[in-house]
């Protein structure tokens, strides 16, 4: 879940490289000249970069295509059709929620229901909507929104949702940030560009080659508690071609109570957060939004159960940082990773 839980982005098209040509936005190099963009949207920052053939400047194209998605599928814009639809207007969906809604409903019983867009209530009975006023909700109030919570509640019914309870709502954070990286990447190969890196809000996905002529390099940061920009760590580094590469972690949204750590990655099932010594999972395949879901899915599992789905889906594989009895880090990583 990108939101909360950033990747380190090395964008190795470096103007420090003796043998590049920098300007402004510009990398002329030995395999052609690379363009970059980036500018903000769905409450975070995007990111791309991409061989251009004249250089080109496609920052407005990105632009309108992230307009257009979050006001289509953004639970913030008060004028989205998502926010319509958990008003209970009576709305018709459009492409993207009607693909991001299947998507998570495939997860959603691949996961055996802990990816659940409808959780946004538990969150926000916990307080982690807001960042603010954190603590441990009563065994009432947690049994009071439960009622209102999974998508064996909620179906697409024509070309409308159907709710069995007009209080469910949907939030699709856990998911949404990388369809918007496959869309981006869509639009970038309908048009013939055929090497690019697309990062939006964290999740990533890298196709062809960056001014090096080698995959593009991405580094998955260390799960270190209450790290930010300016003092996390790189723990390795990936190169893509033609994958995506999502993160989610517990270690930047989280508050102690008592000597405890309660997460934001909780179970839609009990309403708790996860207990486990899974501090990070890294997913590679081959979209965005499926790296994106299972990475949530994943760390509500915990380590065992979550390596083991991991280990069984084709084209998947994924990087899993965890707490060890010495107080540091260990990792186990799929054997395709």
């Amino acid at each position: 879940m990108s939101y909360y839980n950033r990747l380190v982005f090395w964008f190795l098209v470096a103007c420090a490289m003796p043998f590049f040509a920098c300007t402004g936005n510009v990398t002329h190099a030995p395999h052609g000249t690379y363009m970059r963009a980036q500018g903000y949207a769905q409450g975070t920052t995007w990111h791309i970069t991409y061989k251009s053939f004249g250089g080109e400047d496609l920052t407005q194209e990105f632009d309108s295509i992230l307009l257009a998605f979050d006001f289509s599928i953004s639970a913030y814009n008060k004028e989205s059709l998502l926010t319509k639809i958990n008003n209970n207007e009576d709305v018709e969906l459009d492409g993207i929620i009607r693909e991001v809604f299947m998507q998570s409903r495939r997860m959603y019983d691949l996961s055996g229901g802990l990816f659940d867009p409808t959780c946004r209530p538990i969150v926000n009975a916990w307080g982690f909507a807001k960042h603010n006023d954190l603590q441990k909700p009563s065994q009432e109030v947690l049994d009071s929104v439960l009622e209102f919570v999974g998508m064996d509640k909620v179906r697409i019914v024509g070309n409308k949702i159907e709710k069995d309870d007009p209080r469910l709502t949907l939030n699709f954070n856990a998911n949404a940030q990388g369809y918007s990286v496959d869309l981006v990447c869509d639009y970038l190969k309908a048009n013939g560009y055929t090497d690019y890196l697309v990062e939006i809000g964290g999740e990533t996905r890298g196709i062809g080659v960056n001014p090096h002529g080698v995959p593009w390099r991405v580094a998955i940061e260390s799960p270190i508690d209450g790290s930010t920009e300016d003092d996390r760590e790189i723990n390795t580094v990936v190169g893509l071609s033609g994958k995506s590469l999502c993160t989610s972690g517990d270690y930047r949204n989280f508050f102690k109570s008592d000597g405890k750590k309660y997460s934001h990655e909780l179970n839609p099932k009990t309403g708790y957060p996860k207990d486990d010594s899974l501090l990070s999972v890294s997913i590679v395949t081959d979209l965005a939004i499926d790296g994106d879901a299972l990475a949530t899915a994943v760390m509500v599992m915990g380590l065992e159960q979550g390596y083991k789905l991991v280990d069984s889906l084709p084209d998947t594989e994924g990087y899993f940082i965890y707490a060890d009895s010495k107080g540091g880090f260990g990792v186990v990583k799929t054997k395709g990773f």
